[in-house]
């Protein structure tokens, strides 16, 4: 069999997304077990690959014929994914390397992040899969999920993932567990990917990045680090894979007490984070402080068109709105659009003669020119909009209660209109309102793929991303 340095590296870490067949090693069909709920993700999720469960203890799991080991398999088993005892792993690994699997997966903690013990069971146990041409994901990982063919390595019972178009590497399985689960249940977009990769004995972001440039169904990657083995490699992969997709990473174990937790929590050596500053900075990719605005940016990217430049265009109901619109944009580096001769006139026909319109716009000054919300929504938006020197649109939406009719507007009738209209311009919308009315706009405006954040700030923030990120390519 060929060594792990000439195997092909995009065709093993497919393997651990797209495999035709999988044995779980420490199968159960006890509630209690996590080889339970594994095999229960895996059999809901409609996983069609071959499923082999592996317990010396068990005939059956899940009405599955069971295996006292990987050997005792009969046909082919192209990826493993490994619950038991640490101990165990090497004999498991040798079992794998006879079997000819290609990738395996090992959620199994008890290694390098445990102390030396740990980390001389961790490299007797590659050097097995090295000999053998085996890849490795984790060890100390839930492992991957493919939302699109239903394969998982969750040991956690988690909900059926909606498809989308963004992919994630982590290092911690938060994001194949807790998180993923967060976001299925509070967000718009889908998935197609994850990857949690643990202590990264073996597979590391790089390899995983180099699958996700040619996948299909991954339009925006998210990554979350602890630590970068090969910096080198990394940046050579990312840079390329950046001009193609973004990369929006955070890192954690910035300070020297994030560190130490990295260490203990999966054996990462921290980075110097002006160096991890650097990187970024040299391949393109977008780096975040924290969960909220890597979330916040994976939806933008994942449901807005690339803006032609830095040009905002704000439409507020609120004068604060305005006022606060203005330093926000000047802050995250973007610039106040100055609309047409044109455009100004246009909206001037329904102001109040009192009124000075400007950018950013006071809408409720055309509310009250045209006395209704619903026409002053759609004036000003189709205003903008069609604006040749309005790049995108930040819309910060106010109102009370369902029962209040003073800014009442109806989401089914303005916005498919205004999308189908004007496809090529970002549009994020802020809604102060009652808690009541905030969620029905939010849910209608994200299901048409508009962007709905809960502060202007985070408005002006994912515009700014996506004209950064945009404007680098096209220079």
């Amino acid at each position: 069999m060929k060594s792990l340095q000439n195997r092909d590296v995009k065709r093993a870490v497919r393997s651990l997304f797209e495999p035709a067949s999988v044995a779980v090693v420490g199968a159960s069909d006890d509630p209690s077990k996590f080889g339970y709920l594994l095999m229960s993700n895996l059999l809901e999720f409609g996983y069609s690959g071959r499923i082999y469960p592996v317990n010396r203890n068990r005939e059956t799991v899940f009405g599955l014929r069971c295996y006292p080991t990987v050997s005792a398999i009969p046909g082919e088993v192209e990826a493993v994914i490994v619950l038991v005892p640490a101990q165990h792993t090497p004999q498991i690994m040798q079992e794998c390397v006879e079997k000819g699997v290609r990738g395996v997966i090992i959620c199994t903690s008890g290694f390098r992040e445990a102390g030396r013990d740990g980390a001389e069971l961790e490299e007797k146990t590659l050097q097995i899969a090295r000999k053998g041409g085996i890849r490795i994901a984790g060890p100390n990982t839930t492992g991957f999920l493919n939302a699109y063919n239903g394969f998982t390595s969750a040991f956690v019972k988690i909900s059926r993932p909606r498809r989308g178009n963004v992919s994630v590497i982590s290092q911690t399985g938060m994001f194949a567990s807790v998180l993923l689960e967060h976001i299925m249940s509070t967000q718009p977009f889908g998935l197609s990917k994850v990857a949690g990769l643990g202590n990264k004995a073996d597979i590391d972001d790089a390899d995983v990045l180099e699958y996700y440039e040619d996948d299909e169904d991954t339009e925006v990657i998210v990554i979350y680090a602890e630590g970068i083995r090969d910096g080198r490699r990394f940046l050579e992969v990312s840079k390329r894979v950046a001009r193609k997709k973004p990369i929006i990473i955070l890192k954690s174990a910035r300070s020297h007490s994030g560190g130490r937790a990295a260490l203990t929590h999966t054996g990462s050596l921290m980075v110097r984070d002006e160096v991890f500053d650097a990187v970024c900075r040299s391949a393109g990719l977008i780096r975040v402080e924290d969960i909220e605005e890597l979330i916040d940016l994976a939806k933008a990217f994942a449901f807005l068109p690339a803006p032609r430049g830095e040009r905002v265009g704000v439409i507020a109901y609120t004068g604060a709105g305005c006022v606060m619109s203005a330093d926000a944009v000047e802050r995250y580096g973007l610039k106040l659009a100055a609309p047409t001769q044109e455009t100004m006139e246009r909206l001037r026909r329904h102001a109040p003669s009192f009124g000075i319109l400007s950018n950013p716009l006071d809408a409720e000054l055309v509310r009250q020119g045209v006395g209704d919300p619903q026409a002053s929504l759609i004036i000003s938006l189709e205003a903008f909009l069609s604006d040749p020197e309005v790049d995108m649109v930040s819309l910060v939406l106010v109102g009370l209660t369902k029962e209040s009719k003073i800014w009442d507007v109806d989401i089914d009738v303005v916005f498919p209109k205004i999308r189908e209209r004007f496809p090529e311009k970002p549009l994020v919308v802020t809604n102060l309102a009652s808690r009541q009315v905030m969620d029905e706009y939010r849910e209608k405006l994200e299901q048409l793929g508009i962007p709905v954040y809960p502060s202007l700030l985070r408005n002006i923030r994912a515009l700014s991303a996506l004209s950064n990120y945009y404007g680098r390519l096209r220079h």
